[in-house]
């Protein structure tokens, strides 16, 4: 009887830790991160995200059980970010850099519009009214230079929508520029690029402030460094593989800078942050920001984003990297979190019998000590019994934090 009572009283204090560890861990971690990113104090707000690069079977090789939960997981990570950063930042406009699936320039039209519909799932615009969203492609989407596929980029134009905008924010040009299709030399594939750019070129005098936005960052010279904001430890490499490349050719850099002359630049597809100064043909200096990725199944172990804010008049522009929570930490957290919980029921079982496993406590005052034994049967069955009674409010909890972020 004196077990049960104190049986009681140990899973209640570890049912309500885990109900408190959960609620933080599934909400209360991912509201606290992107509630103290504040946007710089201009009217006009535009956030940036780059490479939700949605996770499927191109990912990692994964098929069956093992991808589905992958995708499950990583999903609910961008599923919450972004219904958090719609409630908390309300943006008037967001730009997405690009690489929306990770294999989208593989699927066959059938499977790429599930996997579409997978993507506008995630990120709902849960207030079209009052907010914009812009979509690039990125690589992953469509390709790149001599090796874009058509029949991608003819759907993702068909579908998503036109892969170069020009758009007029807040006295400011947006310029979200297609430089995938760009270092491509078919004509046909670069048209639509080359005449943005051409375009751009031929205002003299630009009417506003040009905003440059470019999947692929613009080349920089070897080795340099991308500022105290970057997680890795390597400077944005220059490599070139199958469907991809680190960095725009320097001829394709030189050309964009010197027809746009932007006062700022936005890049994705390195995953991480990188900050660099690109001096123009006029002296004056232009700075990149590459925005990291925004899952955190990336390569990168903290996911992250901007809110960028403009404003008019006077004609002024501000930037605010923002980081997302660290969510292999979160699980890491419960799993020491688990370990102790069955420590703590493992040390209420070996403590003395008359404080934990057997009679009451005037009873075994009256007998004889006895020497301590080891844990037997009888105690990891206990254990168990504390660790099931624990569960039955924690998987709960569990799911009940999930399914708030599909019912809110």
């Amino acid at each position: 009887l004196y077990f049960w009572r104190r049986h009681r009283r140990l899973v209640t204090a570890l049912r309500v830790f885990w109900v408190l560890l959960l609620g933080y861990g599934e909400i209360g971690v991912f509201y606290q991160h992107i509630g103290q990113c504040a946007w710089p104090a201009l009217p006009t707000r535009i956030a940036i995200i780059a490479d939700p690069q949605i996770v499927d079977h191109h990912s990692y090789g994964q098929t069956g059980l093992a991808l589905r939960l992958a995708e499950f997981f990583t999903d609910m990570y961008v599923r919450k970010s972004y219904m958090i950063l719609q409630q908390l930042q309300g943006p008037d406009h967001v730009v997405i850099l690009g690489d929306l699936m990770d294999g989208g320039r593989e699927w066959d039209d059938i499977q790429w519009l599930d996997e579409l519909r997978r993507f506008q799932t995630l990120f709902r615009n849960r207030d079209p009214r009052n907010r914009r969203v812009h979509i690039m492609a990125g690589n992953h989407d469509i390709g790149i230079g001599n090796t874009v596929v058509n029949a991608a980029l003819a759907r993702f134009r068909l579908h998503v929508g036109a892969t170069n905008q020009l758009l007029d924010v807040a006295g400011h040009r947006l310029v979200l520029l297609d430089t995938l299709t760009l270092e491509s030399d078919s004509a046909h594939v670069n048209a639509s690029s080359r005449a943005l750019v051409e375009r751009l070129r031929a205002e003299r005098e630009p009417r506003a402030p040009r905003v440059l936005f470019s999947h692929v960052p613009l080349r920089r010279p070897p080795h340099t460094d991308c500022g105290p904001l970057r997680q890795s430890l390597e400077p944005v490499p220059d490599r070139r593989g199958y469907q991809f490349r680190d960095q725009l050719q320097a001829n394709t850099t030189a050309y964009v800078l010197d027809a746009i002359m932007p006062q700022v630049v936005f890049s994705g597809d390195d995953h991480d942050t990188c900050t660099v100064a690109h001096t123009l043909s006029n002296g004056r200096s232009a700075v990149e920001h590459t925005i990291g990725a925004f899952g955190w199944a990336s390569g990168v172990p903290i996911a992250s984003y901007a809110l960028l804010a403009l404003q008019a008049d006077p004609l002024e522009l501000a930037l605010q990297h923002c980081f997302l929570p660290y969510q292999l930490g979160i699980y890491k957290c419960y799993a020491v979190a688990f370990v102790c919980s069955l420590l703590v029921a493992a040390a209420c079982c070996r403590r003395r019998s008359e404080d934990c496993c057997g009679a009451e406590p005037g009873l075994i005052a009256a007998l004889p000590p006895r020497k301590p034994q080891a844990a037997g049967p009888h105690c990891i069955k206990r254990v168990a019994l504390v660790m099931r009674d624990v569960a039955a409010v924690a998987v709960p909890t569990y799911i009940a934090c999930i399914l708030y972020f599909y019912i809110v």
